[in-house]
Protein backbone atom coordinates (compact mmCIF):
# COMPACT_ATOMS: atom_id res chain seq x y z
CA UNK A 1 0.00 0.00 0.00
CA UNK A 2 1.82 3.21 -0.88
CA UNK A 3 2.58 5.87 1.44
CA UNK A 4 1.33 9.10 1.36
CA UNK A 5 4.00 11.64 2.03
CA UNK A 6 3.19 15.47 3.00
CA UNK A 7 5.04 17.17 -0.18
CA UNK A 8 4.67 20.26 2.80
CA UNK A 9 6.69 17.92 5.42
CA UNK A 10 9.64 17.38 2.74
CA UNK A 11 9.77 21.24 1.70
CA UNK A 12 10.03 21.97 5.56
CA UNK A 13 12.87 18.89 5.90
CA UNK A 14 14.65 20.26 3.05
CA UNK A 15 14.55 23.75 4.28
CA UNK A 16 15.71 23.10 7.80
CA UNK A 17 18.49 20.84 6.42
CA UNK A 18 19.82 23.79 4.10
CA UNK A 19 19.57 26.13 7.41
CA UNK A 20 21.41 23.49 9.81
CA UNK A 21 24.00 23.28 7.22
CA UNK A 22 24.20 27.19 6.53
CA UNK A 23 24.53 27.16 10.22
CA UNK A 24 27.35 24.82 10.38
CA UNK A 25 29.21 26.77 7.65
CA UNK A 26 28.55 29.58 8.95
CA UNK A 27 29.75 28.36 11.98
CA UNK A 28 32.87 26.94 10.65
CA UNK A 29 33.73 30.13 8.55
CA UNK A 30 33.54 32.12 12.10
CA UNK A 31 36.04 30.06 13.86
CA UNK A 32 37.79 30.11 10.90
CA UNK A 33 38.31 33.78 10.85
CA UNK A 34 38.67 34.05 14.67
CA UNK A 35 41.22 31.55 14.93
CA UNK A 36 42.98 33.03 11.87
CA UNK A 37 42.75 36.77 13.42
CA UNK A 38 44.30 35.40 16.85
CA UNK A 39 47.19 33.72 14.70
CA UNK A 40 47.53 37.30 13.45
CA UNK A 41 47.83 38.73 16.43
CA UNK A 42 49.89 36.29 18.17
CA UNK A 43 52.30 36.81 14.91
CA UNK A 44 52.16 40.41 15.10
CA UNK A 45 53.08 40.48 18.97
CA UNK A 46 55.58 38.31 18.11
CA UNK A 47 57.31 40.04 15.16
CA UNK A 48 57.22 42.98 17.44
CA UNK A 49 58.75 41.20 20.47
CA UNK A 50 61.70 40.53 17.90
CA UNK A 51 62.04 43.83 16.10
CA UNK A 52 62.53 45.59 20.07
CA UNK A 53 64.92 42.79 21.00
CA UNK A 54 66.74 43.40 17.38
CA UNK A 55 66.83 46.83 18.41
CA UNK A 56 67.78 46.77 21.98
CA UNK A 57 70.54 44.38 21.07
CA UNK A 58 71.59 46.55 17.86
CA UNK A 59 71.70 49.54 20.60
CA UNK A 60 73.68 47.39 23.08
CA UNK A 61 76.09 46.52 19.97
CA UNK A 62 76.62 50.02 19.75
CA UNK A 63 77.23 50.99 22.42
CA UNK A 64 79.84 48.29 23.20
CA UNK A 65 81.52 49.12 20.02
CA UNK A 66 81.59 52.69 20.81
CA UNK A 67 82.88 51.63 24.38
CA UNK A 68 85.88 49.09 22.84
CA UNK A 69 87.00 52.16 20.51
CA UNK A 70 87.35 54.44 23.48
CA UNK A 71 89.22 52.00 25.47
CA UNK A 72 91.70 51.30 22.45
CA UNK A 73 92.23 54.88 21.44
CA UNK A 74 93.43 55.25 25.43
CA UNK A 75 95.72 52.45 24.90
CA UNK A 76 96.94 53.97 21.56
CA UNK A 77 97.68 57.00 22.61
CA UNK A 78 99.12 55.88 26.11
CA UNK A 79 101.25 53.32 24.14
CA UNK A 80 101.84 54.74 20.51
CA UNK A 81 101.57 58.50 20.36
CA UNK A 82 102.34 59.59 23.87
CA UNK A 83 105.63 57.63 23.68
CA UNK A 84 106.12 58.86 19.86
CA UNK A 85 105.72 62.32 21.12
CA UNK A 86 108.06 61.18 23.59
CA UNK A 87 110.64 60.71 21.52
CA UNK A 88 110.11 63.98 19.61
CA UNK A 89 110.33 65.97 22.67
CA UNK A 90 113.67 64.14 23.53
CA UNK A 91 115.34 64.00 20.10
CA UNK A 92 114.82 68.44 19.85
CA UNK A 93 116.29 68.62 23.82
CA UNK A 94 119.29 66.88 22.24
CA UNK A 95 119.37 69.73 19.70
CA UNK A 96 122.61 71.23 19.83
CA UNK A 97 122.65 74.38 17.58
CA UNK A 98 125.99 75.21 17.19
CA UNK A 99 126.65 71.55 15.79
CA UNK A 100 124.61 71.91 12.61
CA UNK A 101 124.92 68.78 11.25
CA UNK A 102 123.89 66.70 13.93
CA UNK A 103 120.83 69.50 14.66
CA UNK A 104 119.71 68.58 10.75
CA UNK A 105 119.49 64.66 11.48
CA UNK A 106 117.55 65.37 14.80
CA UNK A 107 115.16 67.88 12.83
CA UNK A 108 114.77 65.16 10.59
CA UNK A 109 113.99 62.25 12.79
CA UNK A 110 111.83 64.46 14.69
CA UNK A 111 109.59 65.65 11.45
CA UNK A 112 109.41 61.82 10.87
CA UNK A 113 108.19 61.41 14.05
CA UNK A 114 105.82 64.23 14.04
CA UNK A 115 104.56 62.67 10.43
CA UNK A 116 104.32 59.50 12.52
CA UNK A 117 102.10 60.71 15.31
CA UNK A 118 99.72 63.05 13.10
CA UNK A 119 98.99 60.17 11.01
CA UNK A 120 98.00 57.93 14.10
CA UNK A 121 95.97 61.16 15.25
CA UNK A 122 93.93 60.79 11.76
CA UNK A 123 93.85 57.35 12.28
CA UNK A 124 92.27 57.48 15.21
CA UNK A 125 89.87 59.95 14.42
CA UNK A 126 88.57 57.63 11.94
CA UNK A 127 87.61 55.53 14.86
CA UNK A 128 86.04 57.95 16.69
CA UNK A 129 83.38 58.36 14.13
CA UNK A 130 80.27 56.26 14.71
CA UNK A 131 79.95 55.42 11.19
CA UNK A 132 83.45 54.55 10.73
CA UNK A 133 82.32 51.05 9.87
CA UNK A 134 80.01 52.18 7.49
CA UNK A 135 82.56 54.08 5.71
CA UNK A 136 85.19 52.46 6.07
CA UNK A 137 83.47 48.54 4.97
CA UNK A 138 83.84 45.37 7.33
CA UNK A 139 87.10 44.37 5.91
CA UNK A 140 89.41 47.66 6.43
CA UNK A 141 87.37 47.85 10.10
CA UNK A 142 88.75 44.53 11.32
CA UNK A 143 91.67 45.25 9.37
CA UNK A 144 92.40 48.32 11.41
CA UNK A 145 91.22 46.47 14.73
CA UNK A 146 94.29 43.63 13.55
CA UNK A 147 96.71 46.92 13.08
CA UNK A 148 95.97 47.88 16.94
CA UNK A 149 97.04 44.43 18.12
CA UNK A 150 99.92 44.11 15.47
CA UNK A 151 101.45 47.76 16.78
CA UNK A 152 102.06 46.31 20.22
CA UNK A 153 104.43 43.59 18.89
CA UNK A 154 102.98 40.53 20.93
CA UNK A 155 100.57 39.15 17.94
CA UNK A 156 101.34 38.07 14.27
CA UNK A 157 98.32 38.86 12.29
CA UNK A 158 96.85 38.45 8.69
CA UNK A 159 93.61 39.32 7.40
CA UNK A 160 92.71 37.03 3.95
CA UNK A 161 90.03 38.54 1.85
CA UNK A 162 88.56 35.63 -0.85
CA UNK A 163 85.99 36.24 -2.90
CA UNK A 164 84.47 40.10 -3.98
CA UNK A 165 83.48 42.26 -1.24
CA UNK A 166 80.13 42.94 -1.01
CA UNK A 167 78.26 45.80 1.14
CA UNK A 168 75.61 44.10 3.66
CA UNK A 169 73.05 45.60 6.23
CA UNK A 170 74.55 47.95 8.21
CA UNK A 171 72.94 46.62 11.33
CA UNK A 172 74.52 43.42 10.48
CA UNK A 173 77.33 44.24 9.65
CA UNK A 174 77.46 45.97 12.94
CA UNK A 175 76.31 43.05 15.04
CA UNK A 176 79.46 40.93 12.99
CA UNK A 177 82.21 43.60 13.85
CA UNK A 178 81.44 43.44 17.88
CA UNK A 179 81.31 39.80 17.52
CA UNK A 180 85.10 39.78 15.50
CA UNK A 181 85.69 42.69 18.09
CA UNK A 182 84.51 40.10 21.42
CA UNK A 183 86.69 37.37 19.49
CA UNK A 184 89.88 39.44 19.50
CA UNK A 185 89.05 40.38 22.97
CA UNK A 186 88.89 37.29 24.26
CA UNK A 187 92.17 35.83 22.30
CA UNK A 188 94.21 38.76 24.08
CA UNK A 189 92.49 38.18 27.76
CA UNK A 190 92.81 34.21 27.87
CA UNK A 191 94.41 32.59 25.04
CA UNK A 192 97.83 32.78 25.67
CA UNK A 193 98.53 33.24 21.52
CA UNK A 194 100.83 35.19 19.76
CA UNK A 195 99.13 34.87 16.30
CA UNK A 196 96.06 35.55 14.44
CA UNK A 197 94.36 34.72 11.32
CA UNK A 198 91.17 35.78 10.12
CA UNK A 199 89.88 34.71 6.66
CA UNK A 200 86.79 36.82 5.20
CA UNK A 201 85.25 34.93 2.13
CA UNK A 202 82.36 36.33 0.72
CA UNK A 203 80.91 33.44 -1.39
CA UNK A 204 77.61 33.98 -3.92
CA UNK A 205 74.67 33.50 -0.91
CA UNK A 206 77.14 34.15 2.34
CA UNK A 207 79.87 35.32 3.95
CA UNK A 208 82.13 33.71 6.03
CA UNK A 209 84.66 34.64 8.93
CA UNK A 210 86.98 32.48 10.70
CA UNK A 211 88.87 33.59 13.54
CA UNK A 212 91.95 31.39 14.78
CA UNK A 213 94.74 31.55 17.41
CA UNK A 214 97.39 29.46 17.93
CA UNK A 215 96.81 29.83 21.98
CA UNK A 216 96.12 27.17 24.61
CA UNK A 217 92.75 26.52 23.71
CA UNK A 218 90.01 25.38 25.84
CA UNK A 219 86.57 23.13 26.41
CA UNK A 220 84.31 24.43 24.96
CA UNK A 221 81.24 22.89 26.72
CA UNK A 222 82.38 24.41 29.61
CA UNK A 223 79.48 25.96 30.97
CA UNK A 224 81.23 29.05 32.11
CA UNK A 225 82.96 29.39 28.59
CA UNK A 226 80.12 29.03 27.06
CA UNK A 227 78.29 32.02 28.00
CA UNK A 228 80.00 34.13 26.33
CA UNK A 229 79.68 32.21 22.92
CA UNK A 230 76.15 31.56 23.63
CA UNK A 231 75.22 35.50 24.03
CA UNK A 232 77.08 35.56 20.11
CA UNK A 233 75.40 32.94 18.76
CA UNK A 234 71.84 34.70 20.31
CA UNK A 235 72.97 38.09 18.26
CA UNK A 236 73.79 36.48 15.27
CA UNK A 237 70.78 34.53 15.45
CA UNK A 238 68.70 37.65 15.25
CA UNK A 239 70.60 38.85 11.67
CA UNK A 240 69.62 35.56 10.56
CA UNK A 241 72.86 34.36 11.01
CA UNK A 242 75.35 31.77 13.00
CA UNK A 243 78.39 31.58 14.86
CA UNK A 244 80.40 27.98 15.42
CA UNK A 245 83.56 27.74 18.01
CA UNK A 246 85.70 24.71 17.65
CA UNK A 247 88.13 24.62 19.99
CA UNK A 248 90.25 22.05 22.46
CA UNK A 249 92.78 22.68 25.41
CA UNK A 250 96.89 22.68 23.79
CA UNK A 251 94.85 23.55 19.94
CA UNK A 252 94.29 26.75 19.81
CA UNK A 253 90.41 28.29 19.07
CA UNK A 254 88.56 29.00 15.74
CA UNK A 255 85.33 30.63 15.63
CA UNK A 256 83.27 30.64 12.05
CA UNK A 257 80.86 33.30 11.50
CA UNK A 258 77.88 32.70 8.95
CA UNK A 259 75.92 35.38 7.69
CA UNK A 260 73.53 35.26 4.38
CA UNK A 261 74.25 37.18 1.87
CA UNK A 262 71.39 40.87 2.49
CA UNK A 263 73.46 43.08 -0.22
CA UNK A 264 72.47 46.60 0.47
CA UNK A 265 70.79 49.59 -1.44
CA UNK A 266 71.63 52.79 -1.25
CA UNK A 267 69.78 54.16 1.53
CA UNK A 268 71.36 51.20 3.60
CA UNK A 269 68.68 49.12 3.92
CA UNK A 270 68.09 45.60 2.49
Amino acid sequence: MPVNTDPHNEITFVIIGVIIVFLVLGGMLVYILLFYQKRKFQNMQRLTKMEKKFTETLLQTQLEIQEQTFQNISQEIHDNIGQTLSFIKLSINMIDIDKRETAGERLSESKTLLTKAIQDLRDLSKMLNTDFINDAGLVNAIDQQLGILKKTGLYTAILEVHGKKEKYQLQSELVVFRIVQELLNNIVKHSEADHINIVMDYRQDKLYITVSDNGKGFNVNNESDGIGFRNMHSRMALIHGGIELISAPGKGTTAIIELPRQKENGDGKT
